[in-house]
């Protein structure tokens, strides 16, 4: 089992502002607590010979593995349920990270996984179980992962270029849902979609190859071509490899959450740079003013 402090090292630095990074509340861990018995319930009418009692133990003493308490020694369901309430509302007490451990080990239960993800977006918590034993978590908060600060660039490019700025902020919604492949799809492509907008409005053309040639002749106006270049070998890639991406169709290719990540911030670097180049061009030229 991957431990979630393996993955999210730094965790106890995130805001809480925007989502839950770092702190559970006491009506998360109460839902938690009352609803993951009431799907075991349900799960058991549909499942011949599930011994309710036995299961709704395990689920305790899955818990307490984590707490540190001692397991439960009732075995009636309703009394366990109330050993499994005390020991979930235990969490607002001990470190974030024995929580999230707790959270994959009940949601390696696929009874539990899709319950307990409809439980943290109910309460705007910032992660989400995804079901790899590789990396079971992932973080819907769209400032987590990137090393881009997707809303200072979202600023500066509405200076610019408005169509570019609604772009990346419909790519920072998508990220919330990014534990599916078509919202994490979708967000690249309105990376891309930003990056085109912005490389055509800033070389007042109707086509991005055309920008290209624009930007990558101009070195003094937009620096060495080895950068430059990077917008259209980003989009020739994604015709030609990630067709699906460019035109929405369904599932043709597959495309990882780290692999989305790394794609975006690859191409929001790019619309960054640019967007600088312009600016810093628009300072030269003030500067020049007689007045």
């Amino acid at each position: 089992m991957v431990k979630f402090k393996d993955l999210f090292s730094d965790y106890g630095t995130y805001s809480n502002d925007t989502y839950l990074m770092n702190i559970v509340t006491p009506n998360l861990l109460r839902e938690i607590a009352q609803k993951l018995p009431r799907v075991l319930q349900d799960y058991k009418r549909n499942t011949f010979g599930l011994n309710l009692d036995g299961a709704m133990k395990n689920v305790c003493d899955k818990v307490s593995l984590h707490t540190n308490n001692d397991k439960t020694g009732n075995w009636s369901f309703d009394y366990i349920v109330k050993d499994f309430d005390s020991q979930v509302r235990d969490f607002e007490h001990i470190k974030f990270h024995k929580f999230m451990d707790a959270m994959e080990d009940l949601g390696r239960m696929d009874v539990f996984q899709d319950a307990l993800n409809e439980i943290f977006e109910d309460h705007n918590f910032g992660y989400r179980l995804t079901g790899n034993l590789e990396k079971p978590w992932i973080s819907i908060n769209p400032s987590i992962g990137l090393s881009i600060d997707i809303d200072e660039v979202i600023v500066t490019t509405a200076e610019i270029c408005e169509q570019t700025a609604e772009h990346i902020k419909q790519a920072k919604q998508q990220l919330t849902r990014a534990v599916e492949l078509r919202p994490r799809k979708d967000a690249v492509r309105d990376c891309l979609s930003a990056m085109e907008s912005l490389m055509k409005q800033v070389t007042n053309t109707h086509d991005i190859k055309h920008a290209d040639t624009i930007i990558r002749a101009d070195a003094e106006k937009w620096g060495q071509v080895s950068i430059a270049k990077d917008g259209i070998s980003l989009w020739n890639m994604f015709h030609k490899d990630y067709k699906d991406i460019r035109h929405g169709d369904f599932d043709i290719t597959k495309l990882s959450h780290d692999e989305a990540v790394y794609f975006i911030d690859k191409i929001l670097a790019y619309v960054k740079y640019i967007s600088s180049r312009v600016m810093d061009s628009s300072r030269e030229e003030i500067e020049k003013l007689p007045f």
